[in-house]
């Protein structure tokens, strides 16, 4: 069992980093003037917040003015994808499979919860690490940076993609005026 899932994660990892210069060009795309925006709100920018399904690992993207407004609609990256299904199309099959195939097995009710839970932490700690490492590649080459946050959908708490401090949204709010009062 432990080969599958070596399997499964090996195979996650090629397949995001297949994803990698989508994404660092989605990010680019975003510093650069977010297009979608009317021209009137680009100059009310302070932060950007990504939030990714831990399901699907789709990201949401909206751009946040002052007190956290919301200016954007959500725009969902990568914006291009190669296969139907994101990362691929096999590791969404064989991801579903995974808990089939220990039932299979006859593993105990517990045992499989045990297994799964930790397989999903640990796909969720690689897709963010992935993110991060894509993050802090585009701001170094453009040599600027946002406030930014990342997370889980619907998490009380996120990382500042500058930092890599977990924060909750009173501080996001707090580093948002703080940057206005700078600008």
């Amino acid at each position: 069992m432990e080969q599958q899932v070596q399997k499964l994660r090996n195979l996650f990892i090629s397949d995001l980093e297949s994803y990698s210069s989508q994404i660092e060009k989605d990010l680019r795309e975003l510093f650069i003037g977010v297009s979608y925006l009317e021209e009137k709100d680009r100059d009310r920018i302070l932060a950007f917040s990504f939030e990714y399904d831990p399901e699907d690992f789709l990201i949401s993207f909206q751009t946040l003015g002052e007190a956290g407004e919301v200016l954007s609609d959500f725009l969902y990256l990568p914006t291009e994808r190669f296969e139907k299904r994101f990362p691929s199309n096999k590791f969404v099959i064989e991801d579903e499979s995974l808990e089939d195939d220990l039932y299979d097995r006859d593993f105990q009710e517990a045992e499989i919860e045990d297994i799964l839970i930790e397989y999903r932490r640990e796909k969720q700690a690689i897709f963010s690490d992935w993110f991060i490492a894509r993050w802090k590649k585009v701001t170094e080459e453009l040599g600027k940076t946002i406030n930014a946050f990342f997370s889980k959908q619907h998490s009380f708490y996120k990382t500042d993609l500058n930092t890599l401090d977990l924060i909750d949204s009173d501080e996001i709010q707090e580093k948002i005026l703080v940057n206005k009062t700078q600008n």
